[in-house]
């Protein structure tokens, strides 16, 4: 007997153990009472049959039985009462009438004492036979009793369990489950309920996080709109403030060169070198200009490929030397990649305008995590306490990228002082970026 055993048949295993510790007293104490064990061990399980048997098939039928609790409990105390009622008055009638009879054998004793022989053989027939039948009667009334306190009792027990175990499910989040109770009763009418309500709520959960998905949507709709925006009045300023201005003079300094043609060719030959020195500069702020609308590298060479080429560029233009650490090979998603270099783009950027530095720092590196990108200078720094407000140095462009972070459920995060430069640190999970989704490798 292991112990996997005794815990499931745990009532057999104390019935087993009873019966053990009484036939160890009764060798102690009586040895001549040990014949009574066997009949204990069949008592012992006739009990254990009439329990199984009541918490299995009698509560089950008790249970679909349409009446409330209150009845039922109310009905198996009157069947209780009336087996012990009925059995009192048998055992009563019964010593009332044995009683009687040994009165009416002392009358004849004395009076006709060889009448009396015949009176005590004819009482002792009567004691074996209906009045005999009195324990047994008393016995067989112990386990229908114990039957039908334990049926009607586990038909109680059994729903209720399940239907706590429903509502700690329900208290956690869970759905989903279904309580099944056969009871045709209140707990019955209660587990449909409660059905219902977990139906009911599972239902207001997923509506709940429907909207709150749509909520999140409109407001990454509202902040790519408002980037693109942005990013179309900066154009409209780069091409009304710089473009448009360079172009209109080098038209009228060509109207000029017409009129130099035939006066003056050397003159006219000086002004349209400038004038092609002049456009050259113009075709380069052209190209900037279609290079941070989309990198043409960014597609031919990929993201590492394309922060390579910024910062060598970035070096050339500003003389401020940069140190860079990626991988030598990585491919993302094209939303990722795109996140990623105007991050880069911006904080260069910022830079450029605000930082007055001399060294610039990029690392990128993926890791179980996901991405782990971080910028820093050694420039004059800032205080990004009022970033969100678009106050301070770069504050617009740091909102724009914690925006574009947002966007693919990434990170940015901003640490700077004043005199002591700034690193901005971009990380974005593992969940959001497919790495190697991209169908062109990145090198």
């Amino acid at each position: 007997m292991n112990l996997d055993f005794i815990t499931r048949h745990r009532f057999i295993s104390l019935g087993l153990a009873g019966v053990a510790a009484l036939g160890l007293l009764l060798a102690v104490a009586r040895p001549e009472a040990l014949g009574a064990i066997p009949f204990l061990l069949v008592v012992g399980g006739l009990l254990y049959a009439v329990f199984l048997f009541a918490s299995g098939p009698l509560a089950r039928l008790v249970a679909r039985v349409g009446l409330s609790v209150r009845w039922k409990v109310l009905t198996a105390i009157g069947v209780t009462a009336g087996l012990l009622v009925g059995v009192s008055i048998i055992n009563i009638a019964a010593m009332d009438y044995m009683h009687q009879e040994l009165h009416n054998i002392q009358a004849l004793e004395n009076t006709r004492p060889a009448d009396a022989l015949s009176a005590v053989d004819e009482l002792e027939s009567k004691q074996h036979g209906l009045f005999g039948l009195t324990p047994l009667l008393g016995l067989l009334a112990l386990p229908i009793v114990l039957g039908l306190g334990v049926a009607v009792g586990w038909s109680v027990i059994s729903p209720v369990r399940k239907m706590s175990s429903a509502m700690r499910s329900i208290a956690s989040g869970d759905f989903s489950q279904t309580l099944r109770v056969d009871n045709n009763d209140e707990l019955g009418e209660l587990a449909s309920r409660i059905n219902d309500t977990a139906k009911e709520l599972g239902q207001l959960h997923e509506a709940t996080l429907a909207e709150e998905r749509s909520r999140a949507l409109r407001e990454r709709i509202t902040q790519v709109t408002l980037a693109q925006e942005e990013e179309r009045r900066r154009i409209s300023r780069e091409l009304h403030d710089g473009l448009g201005p360079s172009l209109a003079a080098i038209v009228n300094r060509l109207r000029v060169c017409q009129h130099l043609v035939r006066s003056d060719p050397l003159a006219a030959e000086s002004e349209l070198e400038d004038v092609t020195h002049s456009l050259k500069g113009q075709i380069q702020d052209i190209r900037h200009l279609i290079l941070d609308l989309r990198p043409l590298a960014l597609d031919q060479l990929g993201l590492v490929g394309s922060i390579g080429q910024q910062l060598e560029r970035f070096s050339k233009e500003t003389g401020i030397r940069t140190y860079s650490n990626v991988p030598g090979e990585l491919t993302l998603d094209p939303l990722a990649e795109v996140t990623l270099f105007r991050v880069v783009q911006e904080c260069l950027s910022n830079v450029r305008k605000h930082a007055s530095a001399s060294n610039v720092e990029l690392t990128l590196q993926a890791t179980d995590a996901g991405l782990e990108l971080s910028i820093e200078d050694d420039g004059r720094g800032f205080e990004p306490n009022g970033m969100n407000s678009g106050a301070g140095a770069g504050g617009v462009g740091l909102v724009s990228m914690r925006e574009r972070a947002e966007l693919v459920g990434g990170r940015l995060s901003v640490e700077s002082a004043r005199g002591r430069g700034c690193k901005v640190a971009l990380s974005i999970s593992a969940k959001e970026v497919e790495v190697g989704a991209h169908s062109r490798p990145v090198s």
